[in-house]
């Protein structure tokens, strides 16, 4: 059986402005690489923008800080906490 597979429609754009310096430096990496300068800044960026996401969104703890992390959160919640949440908030 032979399955096809179609690449998503590329119909958003993003342009940038580059100093003369820029442009060649991109050039000459994509041509290093065997890719147009396109596929190669897509290929760039959306690893970059991958990575920047994860750094901020994903909270990485060592074994132990996490076994800590869970103790605490098995704990009864103090007073004080309890009676945050329960108040009114002045801003609605």
């Amino acid at each position: 059986m032979t399955s096809i597979t179609t690449e998503p429609v590329r119909s958003s754009r993003l342009n940038m402005r580059l100093t003369p310096e820029q442009r060649q430096t991109i050039d000459m990496a994509a041509s290093l690489k065997g890719s147009s300068i396109t596929q190669w800044a897509i290929d760039h960026l959306v690893t970059d923008a991958r990575r920047d996401i994860e750094e901020e969104t994903v909270t990485r703890l060592p074994s132990k800080a996490f076994d800590e992390f869970l103790k605490a959160l098995d704990k009864p919640m103090p007073q004080a906490a309890r009676d945050l949440i329960d108040m009114d908030p002045d801003w609605l």
